[in-house]
């Protein structure tokens, strides 16, 4: 169905910042071949707000709604954007070798290499998943997942959170509203923007076998 095979990873229950540490030990571990490209889902005890790598906490963040509620605000090695990683988002992780079919410094072009069955599998529900850059999945045009990526030491690392049955206030109470969006976003709120994708008829283990027969 693709160009690419992963292997299924099996990974404990951890804390978000635990799991970030995770996926920068695998991502080494690839890309010195001692472990082959694979595929995993977090399984996180906890909730944060995790920032990518290059943005500015006070723009993105209301910290002191996030101090007052005591969820720690994290920043991860990737780039994209702001995310609350709480119950109801399917985190998954893939790392593979920087090595056709994806190219070094080729971002768009693994995004697009990587979705490619995954769209193709969603049109075969009977939905229209696209990709818009610079790292967005939507449905008729609302968000479904926001991803990430990082290339460094021969690895590919691609990181994203499904929306699936996600608690829009709080995303909204934490999350400030961006003021640099992607054009298909326009002005629309996080209410008005974002899908959850329990009403399309996706639950956690209906999305996870998808995934998983997509890309191992």
């Amino acid at each position: 169905m693709t160009s690419f095979r992963l292997n299924y990873l099996e990974t404990p229950k951890l804390s978000v910042a635990e799991q970030i540490a995770l996926d920068r030990e695998l991502m080494s571990e690839v890309g010195k071949k001692a472990r082959p490209p694979l595929l995993r889902f977090y399984n996180f005890t906890d909730e944060a707000i995790v920032l990518g790598l290059s943005q500015d906490e006070e723009k993105y963040v209301d910290k002191a709604a996030a101090e007052k509620d005591g969820v720690p605000v994290l920043r991860r090695f990737s780039g994209g954007g702001a995310v609350f990683i709480h119950k109801g988002c399917l985190v998954y992780t893939i790392v593979t070798n920087l090595a056709p079919p994806f190219r070094r410094f080729d971002v768009m072009g693994a995004y697009r290499t990587a979705f490619a069955p995954l769209i193709k599998a969603f049109q075969n529900q009977g939905l229209n998943l696209e990709f818009h850059e610079p790292c967005d999945l939507a449905i008729a045009g609302r968000k479904v997942a926001g991803n990430a990526q990082s290339q460094r030491q021969g690895a590919l690392l691609m990181h994203g959170s499904f929306l699936i049955d996600p608690d829009i206030q709080r995303i909204k109470r934490y999350l400030k509203e961006p003021d640099v969006r992607p054009d298909y976003r326009a002005a629309r709120s996080h209410e008005d923007f974002l899908l959850p994708l329990s009403e399309v008829g996706f639950d956690e283990q209906k999305l996870k076998g998808l995934l998983v027969s997509v890309w191992c």
